[in-house]
C-alpha cells in the first residue's frame, strides 16, 4: 500500500486530502501542519526556504514515502525546486489553477486570491504571462483568510461580513472566475459561493490527486468495500478540541499535536 505525506503550514491541505480520498482508494497518510510557524505567506522567503527544507527532509527520512505533497502554495512556489534537488522521493506542488481560468472565462476577466508571497511571487507572474497574457487579471492577498479556515475546521464562526469584503475587488472586476491559490481557502468554497454566486471559485485538488496516481506504484480506483489505512496527523503546535475532532471525522487514526520532530 503507497504511503503519502501532504506537508502544509496548517490544515489547507486536507482540502487536497479530500480529493486524494475520491481517486486513491487504498493508500497510508501522513499529515504534517507546521502550526507553530502559520502562516507562511507572510513570514520572510530566505527563512522560510531553509525552514521547509529542514522539515520535509526530515518528514522523508523518518517515514517510507512513496510520494510527499507539498500542500501549500506558498511554499510550492518558493522551493520545489530545491526539494526536488536534496530529496528522491517524488515531490508534487501545488499550481494555481491560472490556466484553467483562463480557458474557462467568457469575460477576460480572473482573480487570483492567495497569500501575500504567492501574490507577488514571479512564479504566479509567469503563470499568468504565459496563460492569461489576453486576460484581465485582479490580484488579492490576504493571510486572514488563511485563519478564517482553520476557524472553520475548529468549528468556529466565520465572519461573514469581512469575507465579503475581502473579495470585493473581484466582484468590482467582475471576475468570472477566481483562482484560490492557497489550500486553506476550499474549506470556504461554501462561503464564497453563498456570497457571490456569479464567481466560479477554482483551485488544483482534483489535478494534485491525478498527479500522485502518476507518480506513486500502481494504486487501485475507489471501492466501497473498506481496507485499514493509517492517517497520522502531525502539528508543530497544540491544537483546539475543535481541529480534533474535525481530524477524528475525517478519520485519521493518530493524532499528534506540539511535535517537534516529524
Amino acid at each position: 500500500m503507497p504511503r503519502i505525506a501532504l506537508f502544509d503550514s496548517g490544515i489547507g491541505g486536507l482540502s487536497v486530502l479530500q480529493g486524494i480520498k475520491q481517486h486513491i482508494a487504498h493508500a497510508d497518510i501522513v499529515y504534517f501542519a507546521d502550526h507553530q510557524f502559520s502562516p507562511y505567506g507572510d513570514k520572510d522567503p530566505t527563512w522560510l526556504n531553509a525552514h521547509i527544507i529542514s522539515l520535509v527532509s526530515a518528514l522523508d527520512y523518518n517515514h517510507a514515502l512513496d510520494a510527499i505533497i507539498i500542500a501549500c502554495n506558498t511554499a510550492s512556489t518558493l522551493c520545489l525546486d530545491q526539494l526536488r534537488a536534496c530529496i528522491n522521493t517524488p515531490i508534487i506542488g501545488v499550481v494555481p489553477a491560472v490556466k484553467t481560468a483562463a480557458s474557462f472565462t467568457k469575460k477576460r476577466a480572473i482573480g487570483v486570491l492567495a497569500t501575500p508571497t504567492t501574490v507577488i511571487s514571479d512564479y504566479l507572474q509567469s503563470l499568468i504571462t504565459r496563460f492569461a497574457h489576453d486576460c484581465h487579471v485582479t490580484k488579492v492577498s490576504s493571510t486572514e483568510l488563511v485563519f478564517m479556515a482553520e476557524q472553520k475546521l475548529n468549528k468556529q464562526t466565520i465572519d461573514q461580513k469581512r469575507l465579503a469584503n475581502i473579495i470585493e475587488p473581484f466582484v468590482h472586476a467582475e471576475c468570472d472566475y477566481v483562482v484560490l491559490g492557497c489550500t486553506h481557502f476550499p474549506h470556504l468554497k461554501k462561503e464564497l459561493n453563498a456570497l457571490v454566486p456569479q464567481i466560479h471559485w477554482i483551485d488544483s485538488t482534483h489535478a494534485i490527486a491525478k498527479r500522485c496516481i502518476d507518480v506513486l506504484p500502481k494504486v487501485q480506483p475507489p471501492m466501497d468495500c473498506a481496507i485499514d489505512c493509517d492517517a497520522i496527523f502531525y502539528s508543530s503546535a497544540q491544537i483546539k478540541q475543535g481541529l480534533h475532532k474535525t481530524l477524528k471525522e475525517l478519520g485519521f487514526t493518530e493524532i499528534n499535536s506540539a511535535t517537534q520532530f516529524v
